[in-house]
């Protein structure tokens, strides 16, 4: 459920906000710092427990029966899309190789599929064993391109598949294993094959049996496109959910409770300092510094993050009230499971208290909030009236915008 209320309502609850919500800049590794750090038993610096706030007492709501939303983006696979996709996995995952059959003796610039054992002193040494290991002899290097220690496949040039060779080999003496630096080793190679790239276009049924676990050529394409039609439906939904929420944020009006908002904006300081000052505030002004940030303008950043949070927070509340939207607890329970598994959390304790700045109690009801906004959403998407943008292709010109409107049955 990748939605802007989500990513909102994290942003104000793991303080990410320090790059703004859903971004990776200058900051991403203290972002993953934060996302990452379990949690502790201590008492909340700021606790929040306390604050479970009814919408409807906030919130005047909007007439929200039939929004009327724009959106603009391209929903639809093309068998040029299910391509490309594949050209990328090949680019990205590969080189991939397979046994030439018609090749038995080892030249210049083949790829040879190799067992090898290192030993020293007769005895085999830790690390120096591998199976089913495709090497580049000519540049003496893995066939992805990771150099070995000198006159590694020297030995390899000129045998036959089927062969088991012994190659001399001395370690540098700056190499960073102590037992090995200097030392001379034999390596003992089993030729199982001699390799040849497979490309999207000589790729064959076996191949994709081997190495994507499906039946066939066709079975490659026909994942890849239903990958690419689910990724193409979750952003529809998506943007839909996200213009939804822009127009509730235009529409309906909030009286914002001021003491909620300046205890979430101080729990974010709080644990800011606790995080990445080592709970020395001394610290904050030189730790912002080195972000490109000052004391003022992450605050207002916090501030601007927690007041659209805390508004769809309620008008989130208020719409669930007015239309009986409720949990099921069975459900909260198997999503909350999905989200330890997933995010690395350990256990429902360690999110919780991530999630509420240590206040596990605060971090279960900011989770409820957002599972409680994918049901508003569900709902409202329902009835919403969506005006797709859409840019085609048309011929004697680069791209014309098409307009067409239609009553979402999202799912």
């Amino acid at each position: 459920m990748k939605k802007r209320i989500l990513a909102l309502l994290l942003c104000a609850s793991t303080v990410i906000s320090m790059t703004g919500c859903g971004s990776k800049g200058e900051s991403a590794e203290a972002t993953e710092a934060v996302e990452n750090t379990e949690s502790t038993e201590e008492a909340p610096a700021v606790p929040l427990a306390k604050y479970d706030l009814k919408g409807s007492d906030y919130v005047t709501l909007c007439d929200h029966s039939a929004i009327e939303v724009t959106i603009s983006g391209d929903y639809e696979v093309t068998d040029q899309d299910v391509l490309d996709y594949v050209e990328k996995i090949f680019t990205q995952g590969g080189p991939f190789y397979t046994t030439d059959p018609d090749k038995t003796t080892v030249e210049e610039g083949d790829i040879v599929n190799v067992d090898y054992v290192g030993k020293l002193d007769g005895e085999a040494f830790q690390g120096g064993t591998a199976e089913n290991q495709n090497i580049d002899v000519s540049n003496n290097s893995s066939a992805s391109g990771t150099s070995y220690i000198d006159g590694f496949t020297d030995g390899l040039l000129g045998a036959s598949v089927g062969d088991v060779i012994d190659s001399n080999v001395t370690f540098p003496e700056d190499y960073n294993n102590e037992d090995l630096a200097g030392k001379e080793v034999v390596f003992t190679f089993t030729v199982n094959s001699i390799q040849k790239e497979v490309t999207v276009d000589t790729m064959d049924d076996e191949f994709a049996s081997e190495q994507f676990g499906v039946d066939s050529v066709d079975a490659v394409y026909e994942q890849v496109r239903q990958y690419l039609e689910s990724s193409a439906e979750s952003s529809h939904k998506n943007d839909i959910y996200s213009a939804i929420e822009d127009y509730l944020l235009d529409n309906c009006t909030v009286d914002m409770p001021a003491d909620y908002r300046s205890d979430v904006i101080e729990a974010i300081r709080q644990n800011f300092i606790s995080r990445y000052c080592d709970g020395d505030e001394s610290q904050m002004e030189s730790v912002l510094t080195s972000y490109g940030y000052t004391e003022e303008s992450i605050e207002q950043e916090w501030s601007d993050s927690v007041e659209s949070s805390i508004k769809l927070e309620l008008i989130v509340k208020a719409i669930a009230e007015k239309e009986d939207i409720q949990i099921d607890d069975t459900e909260f329970e198997d999503y909350v499971s999905t989200i330890v598994s997933n995010g690395g959390y350990g256990d429902v304790d360690t999110l919780y208290s991530n999630y509420g700045y240590g206040d596990s109690v605060y971090g279960k009801n900011q989770i409820r909030v957002i599972y409680l906004a994918g049901l508003v959403l569900d709902k409202l998407s329902e009835t919403a009236v969506v005006t797709e943008n859409a840019v085609e292709e048309t011929e004697g010109t680069e791209a014309a915008e098409s307009t067409e409107t239609v009553e979402t049955t999202e799912e």
